[in-house]
């Protein structure tokens, strides 16, 4: 994943107000009721992983969680450090990948980030996932389905045995970016060796509003590191 590029591309649209007027996912609801039928990963930390300027992150923390914020935009982070001023030492510009915290963590958060990159950033980031969650912690993904009816002009790049797909944008807010359509075989393979699913991965289907067209889909899905 070129790095770079995505993080000029998001701070773009963090200015051009995306998400600004936008409520949380419905996910965030479930994630914080499984967090709360376990009261032992509730009480330890976590990271959310992709926070932006805190449309689904803000809610989970004013629910209680000590969450900490990581994101690859340094605008989305300024545009939530001014909502919070509080938090601004909780949030962390910083790619995943070469996230190295001193400790590991209860849970972790990953919303519409993980489809960043290739099949390689997608391996990584799973495995990534593994190793810095500690034993009974839990996973919360969602991540772009491969159900998906992609709108902007783009190119594939790559299919796997499994049914995922990566395409290259040529147009559009993600113009010249990566980003990994997943199948469920997929994610049954990519979590098979580190997690039990205590929520297999479902579909969430969205109509575009016009005067786009097609439908966007995701997997959402729990799991729980073995």
């Amino acid at each position: 994943m070129d790095q770079t590029l995505t993080s000029v591309r998001w701070d773009a649209e963090y200015r051009l107000g995306r998400y600004g007027a936008e409520p949380p996912l419905p996910f965030v609801k479930q994630i914080l009721a499984t967090l709360q039928e376990h009261p032992a990963v509730l009480e330890g930390s976590g990271l959310y992983v992709g926070c932006g300027n805190g449309r689904n992150y803000l809610p989970l923390v004013d629910a209680g969680l000590q969450l900490v914020g990581l994101d690859l935009s340094a605008e989305a982070l300024k545009q939530l450090a001014t909502q919070r001023p509080t938090l601004a030492s909780a949030l962390h510009c910083e790619d995943f990948h070469g996230f190295q915290p001193d400790h590991c963590f209860n849970y972790l958060i990953a919303l519409q980030v993980f489809q960043h990159g290739n099949t390689a950033d997608v391996a990584s980031y799973f495995n990534k996932v593994a190793a810095l969650l500690k034993p009974g912690g839990l996973f919360f993904l969602r991540v772009n389905s491969n159900t998906t009816q992609i709108y902007h002009a783009h190119k594939v790049v790559e299919r796997n045995d499994q049914g995922g797909f990566t395409i290259q944008y040529l147009e559009g807010p993600k113009r010249d970016l990566f980003v990994h359509f997943y199948s469920r075989d997929e994610l049954a393979m990519l979590t098979q060796s580190a997690f039990r699913m205590l929520s297999e991965p479902q579909e969430d289907v969205v109509q575009r509003t016009s005067p786009k067209t097609g439908v966007w889909a995701q997997w959402e899905m729990i799991g729980e590191r073995l």
